[in-house]
């Protein structure tokens, strides 16, 4: 080999005028003559040195007598190698996705171990049912090193990811469903939730689905129709111009989202489809699409994400209020797009914060008048067993009344929570907190807004990030400027 290491570690002889060296983690050596050397070394110096150094394993004979032969100084002679290991193979999850052209089970491993989780992965189960199985790590093929000892590096494992409404087979290799309803990637685990299944597509003709739990639709929500649910919203195939409302869960679109210009989905968590045309799509938190977005109106509370596959976004505007990340951007044929992502400036912020307290306040002083007037009315109705007809009705307004500050107290105490986060969010670093990232390209034509800040991008660029910087928009090398934030 020809880096020799400086420090020879323990396997080195050491001595004048031969040295050992011991390489690649102790599966090769090499002698070296070094020029200082005053005398070449005689083969028994050689093969006391060997021996000292405790190699035994591997030895050519012909590389020692070619170091003798030729007197090669300054430079290593491998002469010595072990049999390298075979590491063992990794484990796998493997998922059990019910299809109708007979397609293979699906291999979840990398997106499960990865932090960019393939969150569609969502099948309807029966109990007992499984839902992923695991193929272990193998302990591959033994490696004997220069010095004889034997070594093995088994696969690296990973957990089945199990969580409610799931339970282990008994060798622990399968993950079955305990219930009924629909198996799905929430977060950091798999759960099985009861869902309402509807089979096949929802119809126009069939009105509206509207259901307090999640709904799980096995195919498309056809055009003119509407499926509200207070829980998650599983849909197998298309989501074509009809409108699907999540209240305070996800909805999942395996294939796409077809707008036609119409189609509206809101959900208060997550909203993940395989792409987005011609449609207005608006999730609490984050909005995450696997090939592309085209000519559609996309808003996230959190961020938006097309990195996974073609990552194209074309057309339309996108909103989110922490990240935007896509692979493309814009076109060669330079179709307008708009990328904006929020910012609080400071002097902003402490405005609100300021506004708030006045109205934290005032709701205080109001909320203490109207609970002493209503608790001096119920005393006094208890003590003459009854109001008439003015003071009950007095009564009735005042507690409509209290309990409706009590409400906006409520809020105003949410408000403030996060007024106070995003304040530490900007002392911590006020360039990070918004960005947008372009992975390969963004096209002339595509308008770059974070606040108020609007960067009119007038070139192609390529793996590029911009964030807010005072105030004004900057921009940087992708990889170097998160490198040099983190």
């Amino acid at each position: 080999m020809s880096d020799i290491p400086e420090d020879t570690g323990p396997g080195s002889a050491g001595a004048e005028p031969i040295e050992v060296q011991i390489l690649d983690d102790g599966f090769a050596a090499a002698l070296f003559v070094s020029e200082e050397a005053p005398a070449f070394p005689t083969l028994k110096q050689v093969h006391l040195a060997i021996e000292r150094a405790g190699v035994q394993i591997g030895v050519d004979d012909e590389a020692v007598e070619r170091l003798i032969s030729d007197q090669i100084v300054g430079e290593p002679v491998i002469f010595a190698r072990g049999k390298p290991v075979a590491k063992g193979g990794d484990a796998k999850l493997i998922w059990h996705e019910q299809s109708e052209d007979g397609a293979a089970p699906k291999d979840i491993t990398e997106a499960i171990a990865s932090n960019n989780h393939e969150v569609n992965l969502f099948i309807s189960v029966e109990e007992g049912q499984q839902i992923l199985s695991k193929l272990p790590a193998t302990q591959g093929e033994s490696g004997v090193n220069v010095f004889g000892e034997e070594t093995g590096v088994a696969g690296e494992d990973i957990a089945i990811p199990g969580g409610e409404g799931t339970r282990l087979s008994k060798d622990g290799l399968t993950l079955l469903a305990e219930k009924a309803g629909v198996a799905a990637w929430s977060g950091n685990v798999i759960l099985v939730r009861g869902v309402h299944h509807i089979e096949g597509s929802v119809e126009s003709q069939s009105g509206p689905i509207k259901d307090e739990g999640s709904v799980y639709i096995e195919k498309d929500v056809r055009s003119g129709c509407r499926v509200e649910a207070m829980g998650d919203i599983y849909v197998g195939g298309n989501v074509e111009n009809a409108e699907v409302y999540s209240h305070s869960g996800n909805v999942i679109v395996r294939n796409g989202i077809i707008g036609q210009g119409g189609a509206r989905l809101l959900a208060g968590g997550n909203i993940v489809a395989g792409f987005i045309q011609d449609a207005t799509v608006g999730a609490k938190q984050d909005v995450e699409v696997l090939r592309y977005i085209i000519n559609s109106a996309v808003t996230a509370g959190r961020y938006i994400t097309a990195t996974a596959g073609e990552g194209i976004v074309r057309g339309g505007t996108l909103y989110a209020e922490k990240r935007i990340e896509v692979r493309v951007a814009g076109a060669d044929s330079r179709i307008e797009t708009e990328l904006k992502v929020g910012y609080t400036p400071p002097e902003n912020l402490t405005q609100a914060r300021y506004e708030l307290r006045n109205e934290k306040g005032r709701n205080r002083m109001e909320l203490a008048y109207v609970q002493k007037r209503r608790d001096f009315l119920k005393l006094l109705k208890d003590r003459k067993t009854g109001l008439n007809d003015e003071k009950e009705a007095e009564l009735a307004e005042l507690e409509e009344k209290a309990s409706l500050l009590e409400r906006q107290r409520d809020e105003q105490r949410v408000s403030e929570k996060g007024l106070n986060q995003r304040a530490e969010d900007l002392a911590a670093d006020p360039g990070e907190a918004e960005t947008i990232r372009i992975l390969e390209t963004i096209y002339p034509e595509v308008s770059v807004t974070i606040g108020d800040a609007v960067y009119p991008n007038d070139r192609d660029r390529s793996n590029v990030i911009f964030f807010r910087s005072g105030d004004r928009l900057s921009f940087g090398p992708l990889q170097q400027t998160l490198a040099k934030k983190d």
